[in-house]
């Protein structure tokens, strides 16, 4: 009898030191179960996006030969040095409203293209015009079971999901791994999407790569649903232990 209460409450002790662990498999990014060479794991997904697309926000500087004819660097040379502040939007018709040219088509081009397209429009105007073209205020939200939740921006045309997951200084241990959820918005059109970081073919996925304004929402796991994140598990086992120290020097002596 006595040797079955002994039992019982070491069960119980085991199941709390358990309950308050995480598996490891659902802390590890990119799991896989196939047994290849490190060598030989390549992943073909979709290609990122690099060509200007409407709503992409550009910051554009121009130089020429002659800057003293040229207004365009004005507020730079003033020192305002915040590139949002020097930044176009592209128009749903795919066109940027610049001085001197007017409106030109910059969609579908990449920045190499659009600049050597803004220069040759400019080159009637400015003695050898120079442009300096990059993607500025991209963002992000990565909400819920991270570390740092938050709205990120960044000066890239996308980046992805680890990335942004990483701006958020990565999901807590009570993060569900298993079970993401990116919320896109393209136009009037708004999708969710259920992600699984845990599985390396993600790494093939298109949502691997976001998008600008996508929204990443870590939920909990049970356990945190639960309440067994506030359980005092140090407390709980020295009460535990001492009822044995207890039990064992004045019932069983």
């Amino acid at each position: 009898m006595l040797k079955s209460g002994k039992l019982f409450i070491t069960v119980i002790l085991i199941g709390f030191f358990f309950s308050s662990c995480v598996p490891v498999r659902r802390l590890a990014y990119v799991q896989s179960d196939r047994r290849v060479d490190p060598s030989e794991m390549n992943y073909i997904g979709e290609p990122v996006d690099a060509r200007i697309r409407p709503g992409d926000e550009i910051y554009i500087r121009i130089n020429s030969a002659d800057d003293d004819a040229v207004d365009y660097t004005a507020d730079w040379q003033r020192g305002i040095h915040d590139p949002t502040l020097l930044s176009y939007t592209v128009a749903d018709d795919g066109t940027v409203k610049l001085p001197y040219i007017g409106r030109i088509v910059l969609v579908e081009l990449t920045l190499e293209e659009a600049s050597d397209k803004i220069e040759e429009a400019l080159s009637q105007y400015l003695f050898l015009p120079s442009v300096y073209m990059r993607f500025v205020n991209t963002k992000v939200t990565v909400l819920g079971e991270v570390n740092s939740p938050g709205v990120y921006v960044f000066n890239y045309k996308s980046i992805n999901i680890f990335q942004a997951i990483g701006y958020a200084n990565d999901i807590s241990e009570f993060g569900n791994r298993r079970n993401v959820l990116l919320i896109r918005e393209e136009g009037v059109k708004r999708s969710k999407h259920y992600i699984d970081l845990t599985r390396d073919d993600l790494l093939e996925s298109e949502f691997y790569t976001l998008k600008s304004e996508d929204i990443i929402y870590v939920e909990p796991l049970k356990r945190k649903k639960w309440g067994m994140t506030t359980i005092p598990y140090n407390l709980i086992l020295t009460v535990v232990t001492t009822g044995l120290f207890v039990y064992n020097v004045l019932i069983l002596d």
